[in-house]
């Protein structure tokens, strides 16, 4: 199982690699409805192809690549997590949006891993685009941008607040406590 964030550097390296110059990425937890949605859009160049050949694992836009693994692992780990993939356009900016939306609670669900890390990493080694990065949990929110991202902002500092305070986001692993209950009460439903 991966890190949902190394799933979202597989998306927002597919912008990069689009030619996109600016990629807006967000994470949305709404505990009220269990829900946990991860979206990526960019100005990129779009899709060529249907998001089913898209999905193909078989597909790939690399040249010398004979699979196209991401997307499709990453549909396979939302499916389980009780959750949908969708792939389109970008109605904002132009380019391709990928939506996943989970439910936040599912046992299935991989941990959110260190999404600011990722966004900072893309950020500093990729100067020429501009990233966005938008946190949401209830009634709370908070947005950066490239110069936050490698400036280290208090907005920074707030956007990795929320994002470790949401279950399994950086600053939370399950203890083996709470995954022997879990597993205990899904045992007993039936």
């Amino acid at each position: 199982m991966h890190d949902l964030s190394l799933f979202l550097l597989e998306l927002v390296e597919n912008s990069v690699r689009a030619g996109a110059t600016f990629v807006a990425a967000s994470v949305v937890a709404e505990p009220s409805a269990d829900r946990l949605t991860i979206s990526v859009q960019d100005d990129g160049h779009g899709l060529t192809v249907t998001p089913d050949q898209a999905l193909d694992p078989f597909y790939t836009t690399k040249s010398g690549k004979h699979t196209g693994l991401g997307l499709s692992l990453f549909r396979h780990e939302v499916e389980m997590a009780d959750g949908k993939l969708e792939i389109g356009d970008a109605a904002e900016l132009g380019g391709v949006a990928v939506i996943a939306s989970m439910s936040l609670s599912h046992i299935d669900r991989p941990p959110l891993g260190d999404v600011v890390t990722t966004m900072q990493v893309m950020a500093a080694t990729n100067p020429e685009i501009e990233f966005r990065l938008s946190a949401a949990a209830g009634d709370t929110a908070s947005r950066v941008s490239s110069a936050d991202l490698i400036n280290l902002t208090p907005a920074l500092h707030a956007c990795e607040e929320l994002l470790g305070s949401l279950p399994g986001g950086p600053h939370q692993t399950p203890s083996s406590g709470d995954t022997a209950k879990q597993l205990k009460d899904t045992r007993s439903v039936g």
